[in-house]
């Protein structure tokens, strides 16, 4: 990194402040407006009146601090102070005001404000007093202690938002959250129903993560929002760790501090938990210098990457040879240059086909082509631009992610391009355009693009390549030891803000729900499945099978066919096969009585996930009210109890136009 000067660490921060000022005072100008307050109420005109506060006396400073203007200001703020009680006050002052983050994102701006860019704005300066309570405590410089501030509390602000999702409430949280410990209890069906089911089809190698505590079928579902929440932790701490740890870096320090970002640029995706696995194998065990026992960790990341997304089945191979790239010059190799990783990928790809394969051969599922699914969606384009399913757009978004530590990158190479042979620069760029393209592919298929987890891959390999040249562990040609140029502090602290910033959101009140709601609920639920028994009849839970996972609705057979995510699936590729199966159980009212979601005749036309909703009312929801009624409804979680229409129905066939 370029050494930074006081004065440069200074006008960067105020810079930074006037951008995020400029960006909080045109949300809050719209949030005012959208809600229909008067600018003039002391709330509001107050944090108006300190965003154009900043911005006038942010430009003011920094046109003093051209040249040697502001020479007396920096001494004075880079002067020590020594004794107890500064540094105790150190400490009031670094307690106080990371008290005061929570405070203002909780209280302050809570509900009326939740975008992000003002309480971005309150988090920046109050990281700064921060970072001035530890040089009271420390006397280390702006610089370093600024760093860590940022990088200290988006790490306790990821810790927290996955840990608020551990709660006892037994309905989903979200679109099917719960729903997902049901398929993870497919691994484990005959001791959890009593019958032996087909294994999830989609993303296996996350509910068979997710299945452990299925071990034992007494634990609740809190506990299993908690493991959850462990995953996500636990997972992607070892990958950071592991990306850390296979620099070689001297400075534990250093290692500590590049192992915390990688965490927080992991999460900005996210890059979801069982990919990481593969992330982890192939960071532990793959080397340049050893072939062989890399050969056996590429296969081994690659099996697991076969049992989880189609799409990921290239990545193990792909980071393994851009490792190989990293080390080995290309005249120093002891055999022909492209044999090590031409035999990685064969044995890569080889490795994840056969075990998707295998996977699906004992699987148990008599529909095949659901395995498949995915490549018969629609691709909705529109999505890589900013759009009411994901307000950043897709480009945008990753240029966001991506655009510092590329620059970065640059700033250190670009004056050492002929260090590497160019042969290895174009296979590196190629690695990188495919996983970037491929993602980008993912992303706009029906169903995804909400946020940058499909450009996982891509953002693995950047993350990889950067971290290898700031460490300096590129292997140069001619084995001369790597000098490479620094990073300009701007540029270092943009790649802080960025992913710090993906990590404000997780910042929100605890879950919290109305006990004597749920369990009026469950009544209902219990009457309608009672009244159904008694003429032999049998429920279909579409959505909520968790109720019948942690036995909150006991001895309810399951009925494994026509769970929500199951049928969103089959709606969004169109599986004919499938769905025909699903129209003519409804038309012969196979079930007394289905649990679903409110289900309605009519298309969204605005909002997010339009064409979602549109397969699924095509598809699922007209359908199922065609053949079915609403009979109950439950208090909050927009859940209904359906029962068949008297008459039997003559439906209209989804498939014709």
């Amino acid at each position: 990194m370029k050494p930074v000067v006081p004065l440069g660490f200074w006008r960067t921060f105020l810079w930074a402040s006037l951008v995020l000022a400029g960006l909080a005072l045109y949300q809050t100008f719209g949030q005012a407006a959208a809600l229909g307050v008067a600018g003039w109420q002391p709330k509001w005109l107050s944090l108006m009146g300190m965003l154009l506060l900043n911005l006038g006396a942010g430009a003011y400073l920094i046109w003093r601090l051209r040249g040697r203007s502001g020479e007396p200001w920096l001494r004075a703020l880079n002067a020590k102070a020594g004794g107890i009680g500064a540094k105790l006050l150190g400490v009031a002052m670094f307690a106080a005001a990371h008290l005061l983050v929570w405070a203002v994102r909780l209280r302050l701006l809570g509900e009326i404000l939740p975008q992000i860019f003002p309480f971005f704005w309150f988090f920046l300066w109050l990281s700064l007093f921060e970072a001035a309570g530890l040089r009271l405590l420390t006397g280390r410089s702006w610089p370093g202690l600024f760093a860590f501030t940022l990088l200290f509390q988006g790490l306790i602000f990821q810790l927290y938002g996955h840990l608020t999702a551990v709660t006892d409430y037994p309905f989903s949280i979200g679109y099917s959250e719960a729903g997902r410990h049901y398929y993870a209890s497919l691994f484990f069906s005959p001791s959890v129903y009593g019958v032996r089911t087909p294994l999830p089809f989609l993303h296996p190698s996350r509910y068979l993560l997710m299945s452990v505590p299925f071990m034992h079928t007494a634990l609740p579902i809190w506990f299993h929002r908690l493991w959850q929440a462990l995953l996500w932790i636990g997972l992607t701490a070892t990958a950071s760790m592991m990306l850390a740890r296979r620099l070689a870096l001297h400075d534990r320090w250093l290692r500590l501090f590049i192992a915390a970002w990688a965490y927080l640029y992991f999460l900005q995706g996210a890059v979801y938990y069982h990919l990481q696995v593969s992330v982890i194998l192939i960071l532990a065990g793959v080397s340049a210098r050893h072939p062989r026992r890399s050969l056996l960790f590429v296969v081994l990341a690659s099996l697991w990457a076969g049992i989880s997304r189609i799409n990921w089945v290239p990545i193990p191979a792909m980071l393994a040879i851009a490792i190989y790239l990293l080390e080995t010059p290309l005249k120093s190799a002891d055999r022909p240059y492209w044999r090590t990783p031409a035999t990685w990928a064969a044995a890569g790809l080889t490795g994840a086909l056969l075990s998707q394969f295998l996977y699906i051969a004992i699987s148990g599922n008599e529909d095949l082509i659901a395995f498949g699914s995915s490549l018969n969606s629609s691709l909705l384009w529109r999505r890589l631009l900013p759009n009411e399913t994901f307000h950043m757009g897709i480009l945008p978004g990753i240029f966001i992610v991506a655009a510092p530590i590329s620059v970065g990158v640059w700033q250190m190479v670009h004056r050492r391009l002929e260090d590497l042979h160019r042969i290895r620069w174009s296979a590196l760029l190629t690695l990188l355009i495919l996983l970037f393209l491929g993602g980008l592919v993912v992303s706009v298929k029906i169903g995804g693009g909400a946020d940058l987890h499909n450009m996982d891959g891509f953002l693995v390999l950047l993350a990889l390549i950067a971290t290898s040249f700031f460490a300096g562990t590129v292997a140069v040609e001619g084995n001369r030891r790597p000098r490479w140029d620094r990073i300009h502090w701007i540029v270092a602290l943009l790649a802080l803000l960025v992913p710090v910033g993906f990590s404000l959101p997780k910042v929100g009140p605890l879950f919290r729900y109305d006990h004597a709601a749920v369990a009026r609920n469950l009544e209902i639920l219990r009457g309608a499945i009672s009244e159904a028994g008694k003429s032999g009849g049998r429920a279909l839970f579409i959505t909520e099978r968790q109720l019948l996972t942690f036995d909150y609705l006991a001895d309810v057979p399951l009925i494994h066919e026509y769970e929500q995510m199951e049928l969103m699936e089959m709606a969004m590729s169109g599986n004919r096969q499938y769905l025909e199966r699903y129209y003519s159980d409804l038309q012969d009212h196979r079930f007394a009585i289905i649990v679903a979601e409110e289900q309605k005749f009519t298309l969204q036309k605005r909002g997010s996930f339009v064409e979602e909703n549109g397969a699924w009312v095509r598809y699922v929801g007209a359908p199922l009210l065609c053949a079915y009624k609403p009979a109950e409804s439950l208090v909050s979680p927009n859940i209904q109890v359906f029962v068949p229409r008297p008459a039997k129905p003559a439906c209209k066939d989804p498939f014709l136009p």
